[in-house]
């Protein structure tokens, strides 16, 4: 995806990949909202988007009451519901479609109020919209604000922010050329599954060395800023743009994934998250399990060990009615002794409750068992090794 757009304005291509993210809530697409100055063409794109497939509504929230989105109560029966506005039937109940919040920032107080349901929750009163529904909204920069209202921490934590510009090349270039439209890519959710585990856990591995970085003050950044919310949208829309080709690793891909993680996080933590990934020393998990890799434990850092079991932990549990189970343990369980005699136990014990959780251990004596007495005694003395240690049985203790 990202060597064909090259004619597109600044946030176009981070706009589409967040719109095409599978959603953490199980829908499609991660709420955005642009940032730009008067007349760069924000309108014009979403609009642009629109096919028959497609469909894009666009509400103005300056002229809108609340009611228009949290729904009109009606006396019914001696109950009060919620008439839904007619916006909500442009979206078949089966298909795909973009909600667009234009000049989100003249919309005063008790409308940003209901919209905090209709961007997290997707629900307009009780009436749930399409899970085929992207949300984006538009806004002009607080310094160009004029009579608007700020938004409110809250409303804010529920987007991913981009700021969006047209360059005087790129305009330029329209003037001769025309504008290139954009595109929505197409995502497999059961790939983006996978692949949202494997950032996830590196995620977790930076928030052991960054705990602090969980949460960040509103104040402090004027756009997006971390939240438990946001780090699940980070992870997210990193997934998808590694599955479309923005790899962590290379360069030219910088901006774009600066871009996405800036605005669900903030600019500084962004800039540490970016830092602490394309800087992670890990081997491949699968040839560690095979004993293609000999890990030395005492190379890898606190944070790194973590991501590693965490992985290696992905792995294994794939592989529990399979016949590789029992020698792809056992490099599993050297490397979690090396880590005890490492004096790293705190570290692997959250990765090892999580594995003694499923039946793996169950099911690795019985494969040991059939494997013959040599091998049952070897496997059952590796298990016992690590989970007669008084400080695991203590933590584990604690942590159920």
């Amino acid at each position: 995806m990202n060597n064909t757009l090259q004619n597109l304005p600044t946030g176009a291509e981070s706009l589409l990949i967040a719109l095409a993210t599978p959603a953490p809530r199980g829908d499609v697409g991660i709420p955005v909202l642009l940032w730009g100055r008067p007349g760069v063409g924000k309108s014009s794109f979403i609009e642009g988007l629109a096919h028959e497939q497609l469909p894009v509504t666009t509400l103005i929230a300056s002229i809108h009451d609340p009611t228009d989105f949290s729904g009109l109560p009606v006396l019914e029966d001696g109950r009060v519901r919620y008439a839904v506005p007619r916006w909500v039937d442009d979206f078949p109940d089966d298909g795909d479609g973009i909600l667009f919040l234009d000049e989100l920032s003249t919309a005063p107080p008790s409308v940003q109020s209901a919209l905090l349901r209709v961007v997290f929750e997707r629900k307009v009163g009780f009436h749930p919209l399409p899970p085929g529904v992207r949300i984006v909204a538009a806004a002009n920069p607080p310094d160009l604000m004029v009579g608007g209202w700020e938004l409110s921490p809250p409303l804010r934590n529920r987007f991913v922010h981009l700021n969006w510009d047209v360059s005087t090349d790129l305009y330029v270039h329209s003037l001769t050329s025309g504008w290139e439209p954009g595109a929505l890519p197409q995502v497999d959710v059961s790939a983006h599954a996978q692949k949202l585990r494997f950032f996830q856990t590196r995620i977790a591995g930076f928030l052991r060395v960054k705990p602090d970085a969980l949460h960040a003050n509103p104040e402090e950044n004027k756009y997006g800023f971390a939240s438990p919310r946001s780090w699940d949208f980070a992870a997210a829309l990193l997934a998808t743009a590694d599955l479309l080709g923005y790899r962590i690793d290379d360069d030219t891909n910088n901006q774009v994934l600066f871009e996405l993680t800036t605005g669900c996080l903030g600019e500084a933590t962004a800039i540490m998250l970016l830092e602490y990934l394309r800087n992670l020393r890990l081997p491949d998990p699968k040839e560690v399990l095979t004993g293609q890799v000999s890990v030395p434990v005492e190379d890898l850092d606190d944070s790194e060990l973590f991501v590693l079991f965490a992985g290696l932990n992905d792995y294994l549990k794939k592989e529990l009615d399979s016949d590789r189970l029992l020698t792809w343990s056992e490099p599993y369980l050297d490397l979690a002794a090396r880590a005890f005699a490492d004096g790293r136990r705190d570290v692997i014990f959250v990765p090892l409750k999580e594995l003694a959780g499923t039946t793996w251990l169950v099911r690795l004596m019985a494969k040991g068992q059939a494997a013959g007495p040599d091998k049952f005694s070897a496997i059952s003395a590796s298990i016992n090794g690590l989970f007669s240690d008084e400080g695991l049985r203590e933590f584990i203790e604690v942590l159920s």
